[in-house]
């Protein structure tokens, strides 16, 4: 074994032997849950109870380098001299009767203009437009433990170092859906009951991506048979030409049609894509009848049919009577989520359905959006 290779090896095992004893340190209780994750998959947390699969070396490094953010960060506020550091990694208990929430908070500040503010920091590795909704109840445990009235959710990219911060009120109706949570989560487990796919229910794709359990869950099971070859179809420029509805999105915003969306600021882009991708201009669609027959032609030889789109969840409606009209059979749709760009949100739905037991037969989008997504996938596609 080489030199580097033994350092790789030490690391690995450190990590597992931290992570042992923190395990050990912190036994899993009927009744006793972590704020830290019970605004997950309800699932996850089940799975996370009985199974207690130890993270893979790659994920123990991840927390590994989320922890090391939390310390730099609560070191580099403590030298500011504009604000005060409380306490770190305090204990906090949230009791709802027969079960409760008790963790440990990253970061107390006081003497922030006179207020006092729990900070919940999360490393990142992409842009963050809104907090995600489990690290909004994670934050509003601790308010409510601590009796504190504002926190701030900050989250680090570790890529390109730019930081976002969200300020959190303390709300009385987020304390109501974290004893129901709490609750709920503590009647499947008392009772050995296995609960829904809350993940895929709320459409928190990255949630499934990232879990130890995808074997055992299978994410976005279909209502077909194991195995089953999956063609995979865009809708814009795919089954749909959307020439003239991008066109009379420009019309609106009177700017020229051969404008060059290279040349655009974020801002103007953002406009664009609001009318673009809504029902406004939806009817001036056309159906491009070579794809939409062999989409057909695949149907008749067993193939799947499953569409991922850039579409917004928000023309979920629109879309179904669109293919309603065209008579486009298929078994699943997933609309983009906004956490993601294109690429990336349909390379993970592509991901998910291969760990969920099926094959790609096929991907049909933009030649150079297909390729990108092939070389991210985690094994060959048939074709």
């Amino acid at each position: 074994m080489s030199l580097a290779e033994k350092i790789i090896e030490a690391l690995n095992k450190g990590m597992i032997t931290i992570y042992e004893r923190e395990k050990e340190e912190h036994p899993k209780i009927i009744g006793k849950y972590h704020p830290s994750s019970i605004g997950e998959c309800i699932k996850k947390q089940y799975y996370d109870f009985y199974l207690a699969r130890m993270p893979t070396t790659e994920k123990l490094a991840i927390f590994a380098t989320g922890r090391g953010i939390h310390e730099i960060i609560a070191e580099i506020l403590e030298n500011s001299n504009v604000v005060k550091v409380e306490a770190k990694e305090l204990e906090t208990k949230l009791d709802f009767g027969e079960a409760m929430l008790s963790g440990r908070v990253d970061v107390i500040v006081a003497d922030v203009e006179g207020e006092k503010i729990i900070i919940e920091v999360k490393s990142t590795s992409q842009s963050i437009k809104e907090p995600y909704k489990r690290h909004i109840l994670q934050i509003q445990s601790y308010l409510h433990a601590l009796n504190v009235q504002k926190g701030i959710i900050l989250y680090w990219d570790k890529r390109r170092g730019v930081r976002t911060t969200f300020e959190v009120e303390k709300n009385d109706e987020l304390l109501s859906i974290l004893k129901e949570r709490t609750l709920s989560l503590h009647n499947y487990i008392k009772n050995k009951i296995e609960p829904p796919r809350e993940a895929v229910i709320e459409k928190d794709f990255l949630q499934c991506i990232n879990c130890e359990y995808l074997q055992e869950c299978r994410p976005l099971k279909l209502d077909v048979e194991d195995e089953s070859e999956l063609a995979i179809f865009e809708l814009d420029n795919i089954i749909f030409n959307t020439n003239k509805r991008m066109e009379m999105t420009l019309k609106e915003l009177n700017l020229d049609p051969n404008v060059n969306f290279k040349q655009l600021d974020k801002d103007l882009k953002e406009k664009i894509f609001n009318v673009y991708y809504s029902d406004k201009y939806i009817n001036f669609d056309e159906p491009i009848h070579e794809n939409i027959n062999k989409a057909l032609e695949l149907y008749m030889q067993n193939k799947k049919i499953v569409i991922i789109t850039n579409r917004p969840p928000h023309m979920e409606k629109c879309t179904s009577e669109q293919l309603m009209e065209i008579g486009l059979p298929y078994e699943a749709i997933f609309f983009r989520n906004s956490h993601f760009k294109g690429i990336n949100f349909k390379s993970l739905i592509v991901n998910l359905l291969i760990s969920s037991g099926y094959k790609i037969f096929e991907i049909f989008d933009e030649y150079s959006v297909t390729e990108k997504i092939k070389k991210r996938i985690k094994n060959d596609i048939k074709k």
